[in-house]
């Protein structure tokens, strides 16, 4: 190697070095879980999600902004759902695509909020490629849910029920797996 390639050089693949600018605050990864957190309590107000259970909600967004890496965010992600199942029987799903992509958000921001301390540097650069997955992400989900709202409705036969089941417990099975011979 010469002395203008290597690891942090910027020379890396032939490509000139990039100017980075002073970048965000690393605070604003904690402020932005904060945002989606009060967009997320906007669409459960909006589906009659009322009263104690917001406040309830907006307490642990406070907790999971000061603490990103703790429980405070899984509590956050599963929160909503039995909220949404509590208030009514019928799935609405506008409110149920928009909490797909909000969680999802959600989820992101408190993973880099727990790695990035609050008194550093955010370079914008740096998210570029988690923002292509989320997306990528994003339109499979909406390509399924897209399926799933073109599918008849009513009641499924028991075996078919099933058989679904049995396949989903296969693909949990398969990622434990393939997990386990990674690490």
């Amino acid at each position: 190697m010469s002395p203008g390639e290597g690891l942090g050089s910027g020379v890396d693949r032939g490509r000139p070095a990039a100017r980075l600018g002073r970048g965000l605050p690393g605070w604003t990864l904690r402020a932005a879980v904060v945002a989606v957190c009060a967009a997320v309590a906007g669409v459960l107000a909006a589906n009659g999600v009322e009263g104690l259970a917001l406040v309830l909600y907006l307490v642990l967004a406070a907790a999971a902004a000061a603490i990103p890496a703790s429980a405070a965010v899984a509590l956050l992600i599963a929160y909503p759902a039995a909220a949404i199942v509590f208030v009514s029987d019928e799935p609405r799903w506008p409110a149920v695509f928009a909490l797909v992509v909000l969680l999802h958000l959600l989820h992101l921001l408190a993973a880099y909020a727990a790695l990035v301390p609050v008194r550093s540097r955010v370079h914008p650069e740096a998210l570029r490629a988690p923002a292509r997955r989320f997306a990528g992400v994003q339109l499979g989900v909406f390509a399924l849910g897209g399926v799933v709202l073109l599918s008849p409705g009513g009641r499924t036969d028991a075996p078919v029920e099933v058989i679904g089941l049995l396949c989903a417990l296969g693909l949990a099975v398969g990622v434990v797996l393939l997990l386990r011979r990674k690490g």
